[in-house]
């Protein structure tokens, strides 16, 4: 049987068409779309503070909402740059919709990122943080925080290591004694002004400094202007030529010292970032930022330059109080974070101690649990304040002593106990790393601390939070590193870094706020 034919038919294609009407673009965008929920959070905000960096006067500007709305927008779609953006501004019809099709260049919104945002970036996220609280996404009670670290937008092979600048002003110091040493032999030939003294003994011996040098300088010069020999005169200006030389680069090396301050290295094209270690060993200009959540909502963000969390977290803490007038009733963290003077600042705010420390995995394992030699597993005499070792030798108490944290200059108390005698001893080198006898130093105030986090993260309650942790952070870095594709800042100085970091955040809260929409809708 003969297969009939049929017309082919198609939908109407006509790019000439005109409207009668021109089309909305609310009609145009799905009512659960992600845009939607940025227009209404931001909607909420009370930006008063915002409105008042404004001077007025002159031309008119573009409303702090709207530049808010598509910073956050740009950045939850993984749009990180002012030229991107502003191409979006003329390109996409979300973008067209949440800017009332306004189109700002890419100077006004780095301006406005850098500059006003800048300005009242932790009033904007305090905002949005009661926006969370007042529609129950949070509640502030289980605090989860942890560290990452975030390549700087600086040049990798630009560090300036601290170490080197010390050791390169070393050498121009002594290069600069040595100048002094002959400067002196042009001047004082006969002796004059040093007596009996030795020349060489006397350069080592002269007071260096920034005045010494100068002293050194109007020397050479009054040689140079009265010495009729030229002999002379050529020499002194070779050696003033060479002392300035030195002078300004101990200036520069000193500067740059200073400029590094506690960290080991920093960027000459970020001075801010720090030479940090990244997960695949690389050494790079980066920041450590520290995040805390709760329900997988970033409640609090932080910028630093130490790559180590624990030295971060008590000024962690301190930018929480500044967005939040409720501390969380509890905070759990990773065992890096588990220090006395994290423990410390928990017990003075009242909030309960959820965070493990270093050796808290391994003892439950049994390798740990059943070795002699660990000084965990010695038996302790409170009536006679001794220590007792695998071959029953008494431990004695030495002495007391205080050490200052490296990089937070926090203050501890150490008690040292000591054998009197490791001669003879079966276990020796078992128990001894060194050649004397076996000796222990115990934190009391610390192993205060580490019992009572060990009884809280063994409840019912910590075993939960624990197994909860992992979960919470990190699906929060996640989804930045990953799905959100923001891995490195975009900006420079530690300012501009902590504003796009606090956008990130917001950012990745208001995906969060989306998808939950969409599963209660589903």
């Amino acid at each position: 049987m003969a297969k009939i034919k049929t017309s082919v038919l198609f939908k109407s294609y006509n790019q000439q068409q005109s409207f009668l009407l021109p089309p909305s673009l609310d009609e145009l965008i799905d009512g659960t779309h992600l845009v939607r929920v940025v227009n209404e959070v931001v909607e909420s905000m009370d930006i008063g503070m915002l409105i008042n960096q404004y001077a007025g006067g002159g031309t008119t500007a573009y409303h702090p909402r709207m530049l808010l709305k598509v910073l956050l927008y740009a950045y939850s779609m993984k749009i990180y740059t002012g030229r991107r953006i502003a191409r979006a501004l003329k390109q996409d019809i979300h973008f067209m919709w949440l800017a009332a099709m306004n189109q700002p260049d890419f100077r006004t919104i780095n301006c406005f990122r850098s500059g006003k945002a800048k300005q009242m970036i932790e009033l904007l996220f305090k905002e949005m943080l009661v926006f969370l609280m007042d529609h129950g996404y949070v509640k502030l009670e289980n605090y989860f925080c942890d560290g990452s670290s975030f390549t700087a937008d600086a040049n990798r092979h630009k560090i300036v290591w601290k170490k080197n600048a010390q050791r390169y002003k070393a050498a121009r110091e002594q290069q600069c004694r040595k100048l002094f040493k002959q400067i002196e032999e042009l001047n004082t030939a006969d002796d004059r002004q040093y007596g009996d003294k030795d020349l060489e003994e006397t350069g080592d011996q002269v007071p260096f400094n920034k005045e010494a040098i100068a002293a050194q300088v109007n020397k050479l010069n009054e040689v140079i202007a009265t010495t009729p020999v030229k002999k002379q005169k050529r020499k002194a200006g070779s050696l003033k030529k060479q002392l300035e030389e030195n002078q300004g680069a101990i200036a520069k090396y000193e500067m740059q010292a200073k400029r590094a301050g506690n960290r080991s290295g920093y960027s000459c094209t970020d001075t801010d970032a720090t030479a940090m270690r990244m997960k695949n060993d690389e050494i790079l200009p980066a920041y450590n930022v520290l995040a805390g959540s709760e329900n997988q909502f970033i409640v609090n963000c932080s910028v630093h330059q130490s790559p180590n969390d624990s030295a971060c977290f008590s000024g962690h803490l301190e930018q929480l109080e500044k967005h939040s007038e409720v501390l969380p009733d509890t905070i759990v963290a990773d065992s890096i974070f588990g220090t006395e003077q994290n423990y410390e600042l928990l017990e003075t705010k009242e909030i309960g101690n959820y965070l493990k420390f270093p050796s808290f995995a391994n003892e439950g394992k049994p390798k740990y649990k059943h070795n002699p030699f660990i000084k965990e597993n010695f038996a302790y005499d409170a009536a006679t304040d001794t220590y007792t070792c695998p071959n029953n030798r008494i431990l004695t108490f030495q002495q007391r002593t205080t050490e200052a944290s490296k990089r937070t200059g926090y203050k501890s108390t150490i008690k040292k106990y000591s054998c009197t005698s490791c001669q003879g001893c079966p276990f020796f080198t078992q128990c001894c790393k060194s050649e004397t006898n076996r000796s222990i130093q115990i934190n009391e105030k610390l192993e205060t601390y580490k019992q009572q986090a060990r009884q809280n993260l063994k409840t019912e309650k910590g075993t939960l939070l624990r197994k909860k942790r992992s979960v919470e952070i990190e699906s929060c870095f996640g989804d930045i590193k990953h799905n959100m594709g923001f891995r490195r800042f975009h900006v420079r100085g530690m300012e501009k870094v902590k504003t796009e970091w606090t956008i990130v955040a917001m950012a990745h809260n208001l995906r969060k706020i989306h998808l939950q929409n969409l599963k209660k809708a589903a």
